[in-house]
Protein backbone atom coordinates (compact mmCIF):
# COMPACT_ATOMS: atom_id res chain seq x y z
CA UNK A 1 0.00 0.00 0.00
CA UNK A 2 2.17 2.66 -1.17
CA UNK A 3 0.22 4.35 -4.15
CA UNK A 4 -1.85 7.58 -2.80
CA UNK A 5 -4.95 5.33 -4.54
CA UNK A 6 -4.15 2.33 -1.77
CA UNK A 7 -4.37 4.45 0.73
CA UNK A 8 -7.28 6.49 0.08
CA UNK A 9 -8.90 2.85 -0.31
CA UNK A 10 -7.57 1.75 2.80
CA UNK A 11 -8.48 4.88 4.76
CA UNK A 12 -12.03 4.14 2.93
CA UNK A 13 -12.20 0.49 4.25
CA UNK A 14 -11.18 2.14 8.01
CA UNK A 15 -13.96 4.26 8.09
CA UNK A 16 -16.22 1.23 6.88
CA UNK A 17 -14.48 -0.72 9.50
CA UNK A 18 -15.13 1.20 12.45
CA UNK A 19 -18.61 1.88 11.22
CA UNK A 20 -19.36 -1.93 10.98
CA UNK A 21 -17.84 -2.38 14.87
CA UNK A 22 -20.22 -0.24 15.76
CA UNK A 23 -23.23 -1.73 14.26
CA UNK A 24 -22.26 -5.21 15.21
CA UNK A 25 -21.76 -4.19 18.75
CA UNK A 26 -24.79 -2.47 19.14
CA UNK A 27 -26.62 -5.73 17.48
CA UNK A 28 -24.84 -8.42 19.97
CA UNK A 29 -25.86 -6.03 22.45
CA UNK A 30 -28.88 -5.48 21.84
CA UNK A 31 -29.54 -9.70 21.41
CA UNK A 32 -28.25 -9.80 25.03
CA UNK A 33 -30.40 -7.86 26.48
CA UNK A 34 -33.40 -9.32 24.76
CA UNK A 35 -32.06 -12.76 25.96
CA UNK A 36 -31.21 -12.12 29.72
CA UNK A 37 -34.71 -9.75 29.56
CA UNK A 38 -36.41 -13.73 29.04
CA UNK A 39 -34.90 -15.45 31.26
CA UNK A 40 -34.11 -13.02 34.50
CA UNK A 41 -35.88 -9.90 35.29
CA UNK A 42 -32.53 -8.43 36.44
CA UNK A 43 -29.89 -6.40 34.12
CA UNK A 44 -27.50 -5.81 36.43
CA UNK A 45 -26.43 -10.04 37.16
CA UNK A 46 -22.40 -9.63 37.24
CA UNK A 47 -21.93 -11.71 33.55
CA UNK A 48 -24.29 -8.55 32.01
CA UNK A 49 -22.31 -6.18 33.59
CA UNK A 50 -19.18 -7.73 31.85
CA UNK A 51 -20.60 -7.70 29.08
CA UNK A 52 -22.24 -4.26 29.14
CA UNK A 53 -18.02 -3.06 29.94
CA UNK A 54 -16.98 -4.89 26.84
CA UNK A 55 -19.55 -3.41 24.47
CA UNK A 56 -19.02 -0.21 25.82
CA UNK A 57 -15.11 -0.15 25.55
CA UNK A 58 -15.99 -1.03 21.97
CA UNK A 59 -17.91 1.79 21.25
CA UNK A 60 -15.12 4.13 23.28
CA UNK A 61 -12.59 2.41 21.34
CA UNK A 62 -14.17 3.35 17.97
CA UNK A 63 -14.60 6.39 18.43
CA UNK A 64 -11.26 7.03 19.24
CA UNK A 65 -10.15 5.33 16.61
CA UNK A 66 -12.45 8.00 14.27
CA UNK A 67 -10.70 10.77 16.14
CA UNK A 68 -7.46 10.13 15.62
CA UNK A 69 -8.28 8.64 11.83
CA UNK A 70 -7.63 12.14 10.55
CA UNK A 71 -4.23 12.53 12.01
CA UNK A 72 -2.75 8.88 11.05
CA UNK A 73 0.07 8.95 8.37
CA UNK A 74 0.84 4.72 8.98
CA UNK A 75 -2.39 3.88 7.66
CA UNK A 76 -0.78 -0.07 7.65
CA UNK A 77 0.29 -0.15 10.92
CA UNK A 78 -3.27 1.44 12.02
CA UNK A 79 -5.39 -0.90 10.57
CA UNK A 80 -2.96 -3.90 11.91
CA UNK A 81 -4.18 -2.12 15.80
CA UNK A 82 -7.59 -2.32 14.83
CA UNK A 83 -7.70 -5.88 13.52
CA UNK A 84 -5.42 -7.02 17.08
CA UNK A 85 -7.85 -5.22 18.92
CA UNK A 86 -10.81 -6.81 17.57
CA UNK A 87 -9.31 -10.61 17.68
CA UNK A 88 -8.75 -9.58 21.62
CA UNK A 89 -12.92 -8.25 21.99
CA UNK A 90 -14.37 -11.41 20.58
CA UNK A 91 -11.97 -13.13 22.72
CA UNK A 92 -13.23 -11.25 25.86
CA UNK A 93 -16.69 -12.06 24.52
CA UNK A 94 -15.90 -15.97 24.62
CA UNK A 95 -14.42 -16.03 27.96
CA UNK A 96 -17.38 -13.76 29.01
CA UNK A 97 -20.51 -15.75 27.33
CA UNK A 98 -18.75 -19.56 28.24
CA UNK A 99 -15.92 -19.85 26.76
CA UNK A 100 -15.47 -23.34 24.72
CA UNK A 101 -19.12 -23.58 24.87
CA UNK A 102 -19.73 -19.94 23.58
CA UNK A 103 -21.77 -19.43 20.16
CA UNK A 104 -20.01 -16.19 19.30
CA UNK A 105 -16.74 -18.27 17.77
CA UNK A 106 -18.16 -17.31 14.71
CA UNK A 107 -17.23 -13.75 15.14
CA UNK A 108 -13.58 -14.33 14.43
CA UNK A 109 -14.21 -15.20 11.40
CA UNK A 110 -15.40 -11.65 10.94
CA UNK A 111 -12.77 -10.46 11.67
CA UNK A 112 -10.55 -12.30 9.35
CA UNK A 113 -13.14 -11.11 6.76
CA UNK A 114 -12.48 -7.49 7.84
CA UNK A 115 -8.54 -7.83 7.90
CA UNK A 116 -8.45 -9.46 4.31
CA UNK A 117 -10.69 -6.71 2.90
CA UNK A 118 -8.64 -4.10 4.25
CA UNK A 119 -5.06 -5.85 3.97
CA UNK A 120 -5.82 -8.87 1.64
CA UNK A 121 -3.82 -12.05 2.38
CA UNK A 122 -1.63 -10.60 4.46
CA UNK A 123 -4.19 -9.42 7.29
CA UNK A 124 -5.83 -12.25 6.31
CA UNK A 125 -3.40 -14.56 7.77
CA UNK A 126 -2.42 -12.06 10.41
CA UNK A 127 -6.03 -12.21 11.87
CA UNK A 128 -6.57 -16.07 11.27
CA UNK A 129 -3.20 -16.64 13.52
CA UNK A 130 -4.10 -14.33 15.92
CA UNK A 131 -7.42 -15.51 16.21
CA UNK A 132 -6.32 -19.75 16.47
CA UNK A 133 -3.41 -18.40 19.06
CA UNK A 134 -6.11 -16.74 21.06
CA UNK A 135 -8.48 -19.14 20.83
CA UNK A 136 -6.16 -22.53 21.15
CA UNK A 137 -5.04 -20.35 24.46
CA UNK A 138 -8.68 -19.76 25.86
CA UNK A 139 -9.34 -23.13 25.48
CA UNK A 140 -6.56 -24.75 26.64
CA UNK A 141 -6.51 -22.84 30.25
CA UNK A 142 -10.54 -23.14 30.25
CA UNK A 143 -9.81 -27.03 29.95
CA UNK A 144 -7.00 -27.34 32.58
CA UNK A 145 -9.29 -24.90 34.92
CA UNK A 146 -6.61 -22.20 35.10
CA UNK A 147 -9.23 -19.75 33.71
CA UNK A 148 -13.03 -19.94 34.44
CA UNK A 149 -15.38 -18.56 32.06
CA UNK A 150 -18.45 -17.14 32.89
CA UNK A 151 -21.71 -18.67 31.68
CA UNK A 152 -24.75 -16.97 30.12
CA UNK A 153 -26.84 -19.35 29.53
CA UNK A 154 -28.59 -17.95 26.41
CA UNK A 155 -25.38 -17.62 24.77
CA UNK A 156 -23.62 -21.43 25.92
CA UNK A 157 -24.14 -24.56 23.75
CA UNK A 158 -23.20 -28.05 25.43
CA UNK A 159 -21.25 -31.10 23.55
CA UNK A 160 -17.74 -29.74 24.11
CA UNK A 161 -17.61 -30.91 27.72
CA UNK A 162 -16.56 -34.61 27.19
CA UNK A 163 -15.10 -33.73 23.74
CA UNK A 164 -11.22 -34.05 23.72
CA UNK A 165 -9.20 -30.45 23.43
CA UNK A 166 -8.13 -30.70 19.95
CA UNK A 167 -11.44 -31.12 17.99
CA UNK A 168 -12.79 -28.04 18.47
CA UNK A 169 -9.35 -26.23 18.17
CA UNK A 170 -8.66 -27.95 14.86
CA UNK A 171 -11.77 -27.26 13.41
CA UNK A 172 -12.08 -23.61 14.15
CA UNK A 173 -8.69 -23.34 13.19
CA UNK A 174 -8.84 -24.98 10.03
CA UNK A 175 -11.98 -22.75 9.67
CA UNK A 176 -10.19 -19.35 10.60
CA UNK A 177 -7.19 -20.02 7.92
CA UNK A 178 -10.36 -21.19 5.13
CA UNK A 179 -12.28 -18.36 5.70
CA UNK A 180 -8.94 -15.63 5.42
CA UNK A 181 -7.42 -17.93 2.16
CA UNK A 182 -10.99 -17.59 0.49
CA UNK A 183 -11.78 -14.05 1.55
CA UNK A 184 -8.38 -12.96 0.31
CA UNK A 185 -8.83 -14.50 -2.64
CA UNK A 186 -12.06 -13.11 -3.28
CA UNK A 187 -10.23 -9.12 -1.85
CA UNK A 188 -7.75 -9.96 -4.27
CA UNK A 189 -9.93 -10.58 -7.14
CA UNK A 190 -12.25 -7.49 -6.57
CA UNK A 191 -8.75 -5.55 -6.27
CA UNK A 192 -7.61 -6.28 -9.44
CA UNK A 193 -10.76 -5.49 -11.26
CA UNK A 194 -11.57 -2.30 -9.82
CA UNK A 195 -7.64 -1.42 -10.60
CA UNK A 196 -8.32 -2.62 -14.15
CA UNK A 197 -11.42 -0.50 -13.96
CA UNK A 198 -9.72 2.38 -12.26
CA UNK A 199 -7.06 1.79 -15.34
CA UNK A 200 -10.02 1.82 -18.21
CA UNK A 201 -11.71 4.42 -16.93
CA UNK A 202 -8.26 6.64 -16.94
CA UNK A 203 -7.91 5.48 -20.36
CA UNK A 204 -11.47 6.49 -21.61
CA UNK A 205 -11.05 9.77 -19.13
CA UNK A 206 -8.07 10.35 -21.09
CA UNK A 207 -9.58 9.46 -24.46
CA UNK A 208 -12.57 11.50 -23.57
CA UNK A 209 -9.98 14.55 -22.88
CA UNK A 210 -8.39 13.92 -26.26
CA UNK A 211 -11.45 13.57 -27.96
CA UNK A 212 -13.09 17.41 -26.60
CA UNK A 213 -9.63 18.58 -27.56
CA UNK A 214 -9.80 17.96 -30.95
CA UNK A 215 -13.12 19.01 -31.27
CA UNK A 216 -12.57 22.04 -29.55
CA UNK A 217 -9.51 22.83 -31.86
CA UNK A 218 -10.74 21.84 -35.10
CA UNK A 219 -10.46 25.39 -37.01
CA UNK A 220 -14.23 24.62 -38.64
CA UNK A 221 -17.39 25.39 -36.39
CA UNK A 222 -18.64 21.62 -35.65
CA UNK A 223 -21.86 20.26 -34.26
CA UNK A 224 -23.88 17.75 -33.57
CA UNK A 225 -27.55 16.74 -33.52
CA UNK A 226 -29.71 14.13 -31.54
CA UNK A 227 -32.56 12.32 -32.84
CA UNK A 228 -34.99 15.21 -32.42
CA UNK A 229 -32.33 18.03 -34.29
CA UNK A 230 -31.35 19.79 -30.83
CA UNK A 231 -27.76 20.90 -30.47
CA UNK A 232 -25.97 18.59 -28.33
CA UNK A 233 -22.36 19.94 -29.42
CA UNK A 234 -20.95 22.99 -30.23
CA UNK A 235 -17.65 23.43 -30.44
CA UNK A 236 -15.38 26.39 -30.14
CA UNK A 237 -14.69 27.29 -33.64
CA UNK A 238 -18.47 27.24 -33.92
CA UNK A 239 -18.92 29.69 -31.08
CA UNK A 240 -16.49 31.88 -32.64
CA UNK A 241 -17.77 32.22 -35.67
CA UNK A 242 -21.74 32.51 -35.15
CA UNK A 243 -20.97 34.28 -32.11
CA UNK A 244 -23.40 32.11 -29.68
CA UNK A 245 -22.20 30.74 -26.38
CA UNK A 246 -22.30 26.26 -25.50
CA UNK A 247 -24.69 26.92 -23.21
CA UNK A 248 -27.12 29.32 -25.75
CA UNK A 249 -26.89 26.95 -28.11
CA UNK A 250 -27.04 23.58 -25.76
CA UNK A 251 -30.52 21.38 -26.67
CA UNK A 252 -32.07 23.53 -28.69
CA UNK A 253 -33.15 23.03 -31.64
CA UNK A 254 -30.64 23.54 -34.72
CA UNK A 255 -33.51 26.29 -36.84
CA UNK A 256 -32.94 28.14 -33.90
CA UNK A 257 -29.64 29.22 -34.04
CA UNK A 258 -29.78 29.18 -37.55
CA UNK A 259 -32.79 30.04 -38.71
CA UNK A 260 -33.60 28.37 -42.73
CA UNK A 261 -30.97 25.05 -41.95
CA UNK A 262 -33.79 22.64 -42.35
CA UNK A 263 -34.78 23.96 -45.79
CA UNK A 264 -31.15 24.56 -46.87
CA UNK A 265 -29.87 21.43 -45.99
CA UNK A 266 -32.67 19.00 -47.80
CA UNK A 267 -33.87 18.75 -44.20
CA UNK A 268 -34.78 15.07 -43.89
CA UNK A 269 -33.80 11.91 -44.84
CA UNK A 270 -36.72 10.26 -43.14
CA UNK A 271 -39.55 12.00 -41.62
CA UNK A 272 -39.32 10.31 -38.17
CA UNK A 273 -36.12 11.80 -37.44
CA UNK A 274 -35.54 14.75 -39.70
CA UNK A 275 -31.92 13.98 -40.05
CA UNK A 276 -29.40 15.65 -42.84
CA UNK A 277 -28.54 14.18 -46.02
CA UNK A 278 -24.67 13.69 -46.35
CA UNK A 279 -24.45 16.75 -48.55
CA UNK A 280 -22.73 20.33 -49.04
CA UNK A 281 -25.01 23.78 -48.44
CA UNK A 282 -24.52 27.56 -48.21
CA UNK A 283 -26.52 29.75 -45.81
CA UNK A 284 -26.56 33.10 -45.11
CA UNK A 285 -26.20 34.12 -41.52
CA UNK A 286 -26.97 37.34 -39.41
CA UNK A 287 -24.57 37.15 -35.75
CA UNK A 288 -25.90 38.87 -32.74
CA UNK A 289 -23.93 41.92 -33.36
CA UNK A 290 -25.40 42.60 -36.83
CA UNK A 291 -22.62 41.41 -39.23
CA UNK A 292 -23.81 38.88 -42.24
CA UNK A 293 -21.96 35.41 -43.37
CA UNK A 294 -22.12 33.21 -45.33
CA UNK A 295 -21.59 29.52 -43.97
CA UNK A 296 -20.83 26.40 -45.82
CA UNK A 297 -22.22 23.36 -44.25
CA UNK A 298 -21.41 19.81 -45.14
CA UNK A 299 -23.54 16.94 -42.89
CA UNK A 300 -23.86 13.55 -42.27
CA UNK A 301 -25.39 11.59 -39.88
CA UNK A 302 -24.03 8.87 -37.13
CA UNK A 303 -24.81 5.87 -36.84
CA UNK A 304 -25.21 3.37 -34.19
CA UNK A 305 -23.87 -0.31 -33.92
CA UNK A 306 -26.71 -1.82 -35.75
CA UNK A 307 -26.50 1.12 -38.87
CA UNK A 308 -29.63 2.87 -37.11
CA UNK A 309 -29.80 7.10 -37.43
CA UNK A 310 -28.97 8.36 -33.73
CA UNK A 311 -28.16 11.43 -34.75
CA UNK A 312 -26.20 14.34 -37.06
CA UNK A 313 -22.91 15.91 -37.31
CA UNK A 314 -22.34 19.26 -39.24
CA UNK A 315 -19.23 21.15 -40.14
CA UNK A 316 -19.10 24.58 -41.27
CA UNK A 317 -16.63 27.25 -42.06
CA UNK A 318 -17.31 31.01 -42.46
CA UNK A 319 -17.15 31.57 -46.46
CA UNK A 320 -17.76 35.19 -46.15
CA UNK A 321 -13.84 36.22 -46.93
CA UNK A 322 -13.29 33.42 -49.27
CA UNK A 323 -16.02 34.77 -51.51
CA UNK A 324 -15.39 38.76 -50.93
CA UNK A 325 -11.48 37.43 -51.74
CA UNK A 326 -12.86 35.91 -55.00
CA UNK A 327 -14.63 38.93 -55.73
CA UNK A 328 -11.19 41.04 -55.35
CA UNK A 329 -9.52 38.94 -57.39
CA UNK A 330 -12.11 38.99 -60.06
CA UNK A 331 -11.82 42.78 -60.21
CA UNK A 332 -7.93 43.48 -59.71
CA UNK A 333 -8.72 41.18 -63.10
CA UNK A 334 -11.06 43.01 -64.54
CA UNK A 335 -9.19 45.92 -63.54
CA UNK A 336 -5.89 44.91 -65.23
CA UNK A 337 -7.64 43.82 -68.49
CA UNK A 338 -9.16 47.57 -69.02
CA UNK A 339 -6.22 48.71 -67.87
CA UNK A 340 -4.14 47.34 -70.95
CA UNK A 341 -6.96 48.19 -73.18
CA UNK A 342 -6.83 51.81 -72.10
CA UNK A 343 -3.42 52.36 -72.70
CA UNK A 344 -4.15 50.96 -76.39
CA UNK A 345 -6.63 53.30 -76.98
CA UNK A 346 -5.19 56.28 -75.58
CA UNK A 347 -2.30 55.13 -78.05
CA UNK A 348 -4.46 54.93 -80.89
CA UNK A 349 -7.16 57.17 -80.74
CA UNK A 350 -5.88 60.20 -79.20
CA UNK A 351 -3.52 61.01 -81.93
CA UNK A 352 -5.87 61.41 -84.71
CA UNK A 353 -9.20 62.99 -82.21
CA UNK A 354 -6.83 66.03 -81.73
CA UNK A 355 -6.22 65.92 -85.61
CA UNK A 356 -10.35 66.36 -86.40
CA UNK A 357 -10.57 68.68 -83.36
CA UNK A 358 -7.97 70.80 -84.88
CA UNK A 359 -9.58 70.68 -88.23
CA UNK A 360 -13.22 71.30 -87.11
CA UNK A 361 -12.00 74.20 -85.27
CA UNK A 362 -9.57 75.33 -88.27
CA UNK A 363 -12.68 75.01 -90.49
CA UNK A 364 -14.80 76.87 -88.34
CA UNK A 365 -13.24 79.72 -88.55
CA UNK A 366 -11.97 79.65 -92.47
CA UNK A 367 -15.59 79.37 -93.75
CA UNK A 368 -18.51 81.34 -94.35
CA UNK A 369 -20.94 78.81 -92.12
CA UNK A 370 -24.41 79.26 -91.76
CA UNK A 371 -26.25 78.28 -88.57
CA UNK A 372 -26.76 74.73 -88.84
CA UNK A 373 -22.91 74.02 -90.38
CA UNK A 374 -22.06 75.78 -87.19
CA UNK A 375 -24.26 73.74 -85.06
CA UNK A 376 -23.03 70.80 -86.47
CA UNK A 377 -19.32 71.70 -86.03
CA UNK A 378 -19.98 72.81 -82.43
CA UNK A 379 -21.33 68.94 -81.56
CA UNK A 380 -18.51 67.68 -83.40
CA UNK A 381 -16.20 69.88 -81.02
CA UNK A 382 -17.93 69.17 -78.19
CA UNK A 383 -17.84 65.71 -78.23
CA UNK A 384 -14.45 65.05 -79.29
CA UNK A 385 -13.53 67.01 -76.03
CA UNK A 386 -15.80 64.34 -74.22
CA UNK A 387 -14.03 61.61 -76.34
CA UNK A 388 -10.70 63.35 -75.53
CA UNK A 389 -11.57 63.41 -71.23
CA UNK A 390 -12.67 59.74 -71.99
CA UNK A 391 -9.50 58.57 -73.36
CA UNK A 392 -7.48 60.50 -69.99
CA UNK A 393 -9.49 58.51 -67.60
CA UNK A 394 -8.06 55.42 -69.65
CA UNK A 395 -4.71 56.87 -69.47
CA UNK A 396 -5.12 57.96 -65.71
CA UNK A 397 -6.35 54.60 -64.92
CA UNK A 398 -3.30 52.64 -67.15
CA UNK A 399 -0.83 54.35 -65.08
CA UNK A 400 -2.27 54.76 -61.79
CA UNK A 401 1.10 53.60 -60.10
CA UNK A 402 1.66 55.82 -57.03
CA UNK A 403 4.77 57.45 -58.33
CA UNK A 404 6.56 60.64 -56.56
CA UNK A 405 5.42 59.63 -53.35
CA UNK A 406 5.90 62.10 -50.49
CA UNK A 407 4.95 63.07 -47.01
CA UNK A 408 2.07 65.04 -47.12
CA UNK A 409 -0.13 66.73 -44.68
CA UNK A 410 -3.62 65.37 -45.54
CA UNK A 411 -6.06 67.72 -44.02
CA UNK A 412 -3.88 70.12 -46.71
CA UNK A 413 -5.23 68.34 -49.66
CA UNK A 414 -8.89 68.30 -48.32
CA UNK A 415 -8.89 71.81 -48.27
CA UNK A 416 -7.79 72.29 -51.55
CA UNK A 417 -10.30 69.59 -53.01
CA UNK A 418 -13.31 71.07 -50.62
CA UNK A 419 -12.22 74.55 -51.89
CA UNK A 420 -12.12 73.02 -55.68
CA UNK A 421 -15.33 71.41 -55.16
CA UNK A 422 -17.31 74.70 -53.81
CA UNK A 423 -16.29 76.72 -56.57
CA UNK A 424 -16.89 74.25 -59.51
CA UNK A 425 -19.88 73.88 -61.69
CA UNK A 426 -20.49 70.08 -59.99
CA UNK A 427 -21.56 71.61 -56.81
CA UNK A 428 -24.05 74.25 -58.16
CA UNK A 429 -24.57 75.17 -53.71
CA UNK A 430 -26.60 71.48 -53.80
CA UNK A 431 -24.78 70.18 -50.81
CA UNK A 432 -22.68 71.42 -48.00
CA UNK A 433 -19.23 69.88 -46.72
CA UNK A 434 -18.32 69.51 -43.40
CA UNK A 435 -14.80 68.39 -42.91
CA UNK A 436 -12.89 67.11 -39.39
CA UNK A 437 -9.50 66.18 -40.08
CA UNK A 438 -6.74 66.73 -37.72
CA UNK A 439 -3.60 68.72 -38.61
CA UNK A 440 -1.15 66.38 -37.53
CA UNK A 441 -2.17 62.92 -39.59
CA UNK A 442 -0.18 62.58 -42.25
CA UNK A 443 0.60 60.02 -45.12
CA UNK A 444 3.10 59.12 -47.91
CA UNK A 445 1.57 59.07 -51.23
CA UNK A 446 1.32 60.68 -54.53
CA UNK A 447 -0.62 64.52 -53.88
CA UNK A 448 -2.30 64.67 -57.18
CA UNK A 449 -3.85 61.18 -56.95
CA UNK A 450 -4.84 61.92 -53.41
CA UNK A 451 -6.50 64.81 -54.61
CA UNK A 452 -8.12 62.67 -57.48
CA UNK A 453 -9.52 60.03 -54.84
CA UNK A 454 -11.17 62.61 -52.94
CA UNK A 455 -12.52 64.73 -55.39
CA UNK A 456 -13.81 61.55 -57.12
CA UNK A 457 -15.24 60.31 -53.73
CA UNK A 458 -16.75 63.89 -53.14
CA UNK A 459 -18.28 64.47 -56.83
CA UNK A 460 -19.96 60.90 -56.21
CA UNK A 461 -21.33 61.90 -53.12
CA UNK A 462 -22.87 65.38 -53.97
CA UNK A 463 -24.32 63.61 -57.25
CA UNK A 464 -25.99 61.26 -54.95
CA UNK A 465 -27.72 63.72 -53.41
CA UNK A 466 -31.83 63.82 -53.95
CA UNK A 467 -32.20 66.94 -51.79
CA UNK A 468 -30.39 71.04 -51.76
CA UNK A 469 -30.03 70.54 -48.16
CA UNK A 470 -27.38 67.18 -48.44
CA UNK A 471 -24.40 67.35 -46.63
CA UNK A 472 -21.09 65.56 -46.80
CA UNK A 473 -18.89 64.93 -44.06
CA UNK A 474 -15.91 64.01 -44.30
CA UNK A 475 -13.40 62.62 -41.61
CA UNK A 476 -9.82 61.04 -40.68
CA UNK A 477 -8.28 59.29 -38.01
CA UNK A 478 -5.57 57.18 -36.71
CA UNK A 479 -6.39 53.65 -35.71
CA UNK A 480 -3.86 52.91 -33.00
CA UNK A 481 -1.96 49.92 -32.77
CA UNK A 482 -3.66 46.40 -31.79
CA UNK A 483 -6.73 47.69 -33.52
CA UNK A 484 -8.11 46.29 -36.74
CA UNK A 485 -10.17 48.43 -38.84
CA UNK A 486 -13.04 46.91 -40.07
CA UNK A 487 -12.63 48.25 -43.46
CA UNK A 488 -9.30 46.64 -43.67
CA UNK A 489 -10.47 43.12 -42.77
CA UNK A 490 -9.92 40.85 -45.50
CA UNK A 491 -8.41 43.68 -47.68
CA UNK A 492 -5.28 44.10 -47.12
CA UNK A 493 -3.41 44.04 -50.29
CA UNK A 494 -0.59 41.78 -50.04
CA UNK A 495 2.33 44.37 -49.95
CA UNK A 496 0.66 46.24 -46.92
CA UNK A 497 -0.28 42.75 -45.13
CA UNK A 498 4.03 42.22 -44.85
CA UNK A 499 4.62 45.60 -43.91
CA UNK A 500 5.93 46.60 -40.78
CA UNK A 501 3.50 49.26 -40.19
CA UNK A 502 1.14 48.64 -37.55
CA UNK A 503 -1.35 51.85 -37.62
CA UNK A 504 -3.30 53.35 -40.31
CA UNK A 505 -5.45 56.05 -41.27
CA UNK A 506 -9.04 55.82 -41.77
CA UNK A 507 -10.97 58.31 -43.99
CA UNK A 508 -14.40 58.48 -44.39
CA UNK A 509 -16.87 60.44 -46.51
CA UNK A 510 -20.64 60.17 -45.80
CA UNK A 511 -23.56 61.42 -47.24
CA UNK A 512 -26.91 61.15 -47.00
CA UNK A 513 -28.22 60.77 -50.36
CA UNK A 514 -30.23 58.20 -52.17
CA UNK A 515 -27.53 55.30 -51.43
CA UNK A 516 -26.73 51.96 -53.06
CA UNK A 517 -28.80 49.62 -53.99
CA UNK A 518 -27.14 45.97 -52.55
CA UNK A 519 -27.65 44.52 -55.67
CA UNK A 520 -24.65 46.76 -56.74
CA UNK A 521 -22.42 47.40 -54.36
CA UNK A 522 -20.28 44.60 -55.25
CA UNK A 523 -20.41 46.29 -58.58
CA UNK A 524 -19.26 49.80 -58.28
CA UNK A 525 -16.02 49.00 -58.00
CA UNK A 526 -15.73 47.44 -61.66
CA UNK A 527 -15.02 49.45 -64.60
CA UNK A 528 -17.19 50.90 -66.78
CA UNK A 529 -20.02 50.22 -64.02
CA UNK A 530 -22.30 53.19 -63.48
CA UNK A 531 -26.14 53.97 -62.78
CA UNK A 532 -25.75 57.73 -63.88
CA UNK A 533 -27.08 58.86 -67.35
CA UNK A 534 -23.54 60.47 -67.62
CA UNK A 535 -20.20 59.36 -67.75
CA UNK A 536 -18.73 56.04 -68.24
CA UNK A 537 -17.69 54.36 -65.01
CA UNK A 538 -14.47 54.94 -64.63
CA UNK A 539 -14.30 57.58 -61.28
CA UNK A 540 -14.72 54.28 -59.01
CA UNK A 541 -12.78 51.92 -60.36
CA UNK A 542 -9.55 54.90 -60.84
CA UNK A 543 -10.04 55.02 -57.01
CA UNK A 544 -10.03 51.61 -55.95
CA UNK A 545 -6.82 51.23 -58.07
CA UNK A 546 -4.65 54.61 -56.85
CA UNK A 547 -5.51 53.18 -53.57
CA UNK A 548 -4.21 49.56 -53.92
CA UNK A 549 -1.35 51.13 -55.39
CA UNK A 550 -0.68 52.91 -51.97
CA UNK A 551 -0.81 49.57 -50.07
CA UNK A 552 -4.58 51.10 -48.73
CA UNK A 553 -7.76 49.56 -48.87
CA UNK A 554 -11.53 51.25 -49.94
CA UNK A 555 -14.80 49.46 -48.04
CA UNK A 556 -18.43 50.89 -48.97
CA UNK A 557 -21.35 50.47 -46.37
CA UNK A 558 -24.90 51.38 -47.39
CA UNK A 559 -28.27 51.18 -47.74
CA UNK A 560 -30.29 52.38 -50.22
CA UNK A 561 -32.28 55.35 -49.25
CA UNK A 562 -29.75 56.24 -46.46
CA UNK A 563 -26.62 57.30 -47.89
CA UNK A 564 -23.45 55.87 -48.25
CA UNK A 565 -20.07 55.66 -46.16
CA UNK A 566 -16.69 54.88 -47.81
CA UNK A 567 -13.94 54.45 -46.07
CA UNK A 568 -10.53 54.67 -47.15
CA UNK A 569 -7.12 52.96 -44.95
CA UNK A 570 -4.01 53.78 -45.52
CA UNK A 571 -0.61 53.63 -44.16
CA UNK A 572 0.18 55.99 -40.72
CA UNK A 573 3.32 58.08 -41.14
CA UNK A 574 2.37 60.43 -38.53
CA UNK A 575 5.27 61.84 -35.98
CA UNK A 576 5.50 59.42 -33.61
CA UNK A 577 3.51 60.67 -30.31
Amino acid sequence: MKSSEDTHYLKGQLQWLMFFRVLVATFFFGIATVAQLRRSESYVTTHLVYLYALTGSAFVLTFIYAFILPYVRRFVLFAYVQITADVFFVTALLFITGGINSIFSFLYSISIISASICLFISGGLFAATAASCLYAGLLILQQYNIITPLHIGAFTATGYEDVRLMYPIVINVAAFYMVAVLSSFLTEQARKSRQQLQRKQIALDQLEALNEKIIQHIPSGLLTLDQFRRIITFNRAAQDITGCTFDTAYMKDVDVIFPGISSAGDASSSPATGMFFPTDFELSFIRQDGRSLLLGFSGSSIKDSANEEIGTILTFQDLTDFREMQEHIKRVDRLAAVGRLAAGIAHEVRNPLASISGSIQVLQKSLQLNAADTRLMDIIIRESKNLSSMISDFTQYARAEAQGKESILLKTIADEVVALFNNSAECKNACSIKQQIPETITVTANRQQIKQVLWNLILNAAQAMTVKSGTIILTAAVVQHGFEPAALKNHIPEPAAKSPIMSWVEVKIADDGCGIKKSEIGSIFDPFFTTKDTGIGLGLAIVYKIIQEHNGTIAVESQEGCGAIFTLVLPDTSPAQ
